[in-house]
């Protein structure tokens, strides 16, 4: 059985990983997929990549494309969730 180590933070879209897991889906192909959260992000998941504490990321592709750029021989696989970031503004004020 081959080993993977994959991480991501802790968040809605990598829920699929968890449930495939928990169905067996990658034991069946043998595969010990091993799921590690990481609520600190992008540069934490830059730095267990490069120490090989994982061997995949769901990370943010701006992050990872810097790190890369300064060092990180870590390659980019695939685009895993294709809508952008969005923020939004609140306040507690009426204007």
């Amino acid at each position: 059985m081959t080993t993977i180590k994959i991480g991501g933070v802790p968040e809605h879209f990598n829920l699929p990983w968890h449930f495939a897991i928990e169905d067996g889906a990658f034991e069946k192909e043998g595969i010990d997929l091993q799921w590690q959260d990481v609520p600190e992000g992008t540069g934490r998941m830059s730095k267990l990549l490069r120490t090989q504490e994982l061997d995949v990321a769901c990370i943010l592709t701006d992050g990872i494309v810097k790190d890369i750029i300064a060092g990180n021989p870590t390659r980019i696989l695939q685009v895993y969730v294709a809508s952008p970031l969005l923020w939004g503004r609140s306040c507690t004020r009426n204007y």
